[in-house]
């Protein structure tokens, strides 16, 4: 039968080259898995664990060294100085002289060093330039007999734990600590040998519980009397509630471990499980949450000295003694129910384990437990039952169950309570988000989907957004989004009538569509809206994804020239050569289609250039637009027959349009518009005086002379005589 740990060797330190003599507590440290530093005679070793093992070898003088548990930082000590590098900037960060020797040292986080002498504890912060800081008084359990073994911060950094070993009666070794309130300033002394901090999650409650579980063994205890794990809660507020408390739970040392003692506590974090580890390669593991023995193995028969946990993973390494054996454990959850069922034979625990981890293997009690309650007709225990099962019982088939209890009077329905149960310890699978949608939106209640899905209590599905659909499209489409439904979430941009944010929602999903048939539907029924979908489709970025010219036509077919001009102003607005068609189409449409005014805003605009200019000068004379024809025309023949309506231009425009023709085709328009009367006279006279010089006096004369114009001659030459040469 496989057991629940998995033991296995990770590398050997000998085989790395480093010296047995080297191998031993206070020379050889692993404050995480990224490093094993090793102090020999002449030279500091680094194996980097995170690179194959790879060994580094620097030729530094020093007495002890710890690696950072997260960065690339060094702490060496030689004598009382201690000084600080950072190996990747290749610099020293701080150094200090202590007023006396440390006899233990540890990193309790990425940011302090904790310092241990003969007297005190000593906390010396990375970030800044101060020194250490004196933190409590070693107590009197803790005297100078003891060897300090390890020190712990809590997660929360209000309370420490120091831990001793010294010598007892009958060659016995007796374990001290001594649990440190940082706020309040006090001590309380613990007789045992490894302790260590956890935070857990207790169930019915909110707030994590920051727990303390440690070994006890008390000197004075009777022969036999086998030590105890505690785990109580450190730290909690009172206005919370009573803190979190176990009671002692005896620990099944073998026989022939009765002198035998704990030199680590580790706890896997991940899986709230604590690993105890002592000096004869004994490994128990316990279950935080309840305090009991899981499994008990002799895993080495060498001397652990040091030891961390893998965060990422909840494996603990360990490092024997003067052999180097690095060895890693770590849970083997496939292994641990059936183990617990069989072999422990505590169905309790082995529930409640499986269902606080996912782990299989408790199918079969699952399924007795649930049977036996819902017999009893206790559908509350039921109910926390089915939520306590990981999976195992999270089932179309559960679900049935409760909807077939009948309701008890001044109760809520059976499924409710189920599901009510399930929301408080984590989210609903996606059967059972559709089988509480429908009740709870046939009783018209949208508001409790709405507080669901905002908590993501709920998992969103299709079928969960078909339901929410017919009673909130804004709560569907929410749910289709986080479902990734495309198709349906475009459906629901439609229906709430955002246009304009299905094309950047399709590209941001990469989602490919048939936008022309969804084109031509809309336009049927909301010409606007196939309007801002088309604006959208043609400005995409990465280039348009519909036929300019075919949505152009299929607008124009419905006799949609508002709409058309709008899509193609956005479509048309880099002006392009290569649109030189759908630019005159888009006048064109507007000149005969009865909008003249939206055509000329267009050309006062300027925005259009490569258009059919002598077509489109045509279209503008038909509208009676006389001065955009104009503008659109080069021959002379044009000009003049356009010209015969120049007393309805402006005459500002008529001076300075002449100042874009030849002369030949100057005199020959000046002649024809003053054979037409007088009401040409005065801007004729106003042309002949700008353009004096270019035209010359004589042609000019010539002109009014023709056409008998004698006043227009006389205001023409008054104006000009005192300047001119001629």
């Amino acid at each position: 039968m496989s057991v629940p740990v998995v033991f296995n060797e990770a590398l050997n330190l000998q085989q790395l080259g480093i010296p047995e003599s080297s191998i031993k507590h206070g020379s050889t440290s692993m404050e995480s898995d990224k490093w094993i530093v090793c102090v020999e005679p002449n030279q500091v070793t680094m194996v980097d664990l995170q690179n194959g093992a790879q060994v580094t070898k620097r030729p530094i003088q020093a007495e002890a060294a710890i690696m950072n548990p997260v960065t690339n930082v060094l702490a060496l000590r030689s004598g009382t100085t201690l000084q600080i590098f950072n190996l990747d900037a290749k610099a020293k960060v701080k150094s200090h002289t202590m007023p006396e020797p440390l006899v233990f040292w540890k990193w309790t986080s990425v940011g302090n060093l904790g310092l241990v002498t003969a007297t005190a504890v000593y906390h010396w912060a990375l970030e800044d330039a101060n020194p250490p800081v004196k933190v409590f008084d070693r107590h009197q359990t803790l005297g100078p007999n003891s060897q300090i073994i390890n020190y712990k911060v809590s997660p929360d950094g209000k309370w420490c734990v120091l831990g001793g070993i010294s010598a007892g009666a009958g060659g016995s070794v007796n374990g001290n600590m001594q649990l440190y309130s940082l706020e309040k300033k006090v001590s309380q002394p613990l007789e045992g040998h490894a302790a260590s901090f956890a935070s857990i999650k207790i169930v019915g409650r909110e707030d994590p519980a920051q727990v303390l579980v440690f070994h006890e063994k008390k000197a004075a205890s009777p022969p036999g009397e086998p030590p105890k794990i505690f785990v109580m809660e450190v730290g909690r507020d009172p206005a919370k509630g009573q803190p979190f408390r176990l009671p002692p739970t005896a620990i099944p040392v073998p026989a022939d471990a009765a002198a035998d003692f704990p030199v680590s506590l580790c706890v896997d974090g991940k899986n709230d499980i604590a690993y105890l580890l002592t000096k004869m390669g004994y490994c128990y593991m316990f279950d935080i949450h309840s305090g009991k023995t899981m499994y008990r193995a002799k895993v080495t028969q060498d001397t652990i000295f040091v030891t961390c946990v893998q965060e990422s993973t909840g494996a603990v390494f360990g490092v024997t003694v003067r052999k180097g054996q690095v060895f890693r454990l770590q849970l083997n959850g496939q292994a641990l129910i059936p183990y617990i069922t069989s072999t422990l034979r505590d169905n309790d625990l082995a529930i409640k384990v499986a269902g606080r981890l996912g782990l299989p293997g408790a199918e079969n009690l699952y399924a007795a437990e649930f049977e036996r309650a819902i017999g009893s007709g206790n559908v509350l225990e039921a109910a926390q039952l089915v939520a306590r099962s990981g999976n195992a019982l999270r089932t179309p088939a559960t679900i049935a169950r409760f909807q077939q209890i009948p309701a008890q009077p001044g109760q809520p329905q059976p499924v409710f309570q189920y599901f009510s149960t399930l929301l408080e310890t984590g989210r609903l699978n996606e059967q059972e988000s559709i089988e509480l949608a429908k009740p709870v939106l046939q009783q018209g209640r949208p508001q409790l989907m709405e507080k669901w899905l905002k908590d993501d209590k709920l998992q969103c599905s299709e079928a969960l957004g078909d339901l929410i659909m017919p009673v909130d499209a804004a709560m569907a489409l929410s749910v289709y989004l986080r479902a990734e439904c495309h198709a349906k979430a475009i459906q629901c941009f439609v229906h709430r009538g955002e246009y304009d944010k299905i094309v950047p929602y399709a590209t941001s999903v990469g989602f490919k569509m048939d936008y022309s048939t969804m084109l031509s539907q809309l336009l049927a029924t909301n010409p606007q809206g196939a309007l801002d979908l088309a604006k959208g489709l043609v400005s995409a970025e990465g280039g348009p994804l519909i036929d300019i010219q075919a949505t152009a036509e299929a607008f124009l077919s419905s006799n949609r020239v508002q709409e058309t001009t709008a899509f193609l102003l956005e479509a048309l607005k880099d002006n392009k050569a290569e649109h030189a068609y759908l630019q005159t189409k888009l006048l064109e449409i507007n000149l005969i289609g009865g909008a003249p005014q939206v055509a000329d805003a267009i050309m006062q605009q300027g925005i259009l250039t490569h258009y059919d200019r002598p077509h489109i000068g045509k279209l503008c004379e038909r509208a009676g637009m006389w001065q955009r024809a104009a503008e659109h025309y080069t021959e002379i023949t044009d000009i003049k027959r356009v010209f015969k309506n120049s007393h309805q231009m402006n005459p500002e425009f008529v001076v300075s349009y002449f100042g874009k023709l030849n002369r030949e085709q100057s005199i020959m328009l000046l002649k024809d518009m003053m054979s037409r009367g007088p009401q040409n006279m005065q801007v004729c006279v106003e042309v002949a005086k700008k353009y004096h010089d270019e035209l010359g006096s004589e042609h000019l004369v010539e002109v009014f002379e023709q056409n008998k114009a004698t006043e227009g001659l006389y205001y023409y030459l008054g104006a000009v005589v005192n300047f001119s040469e001629d």
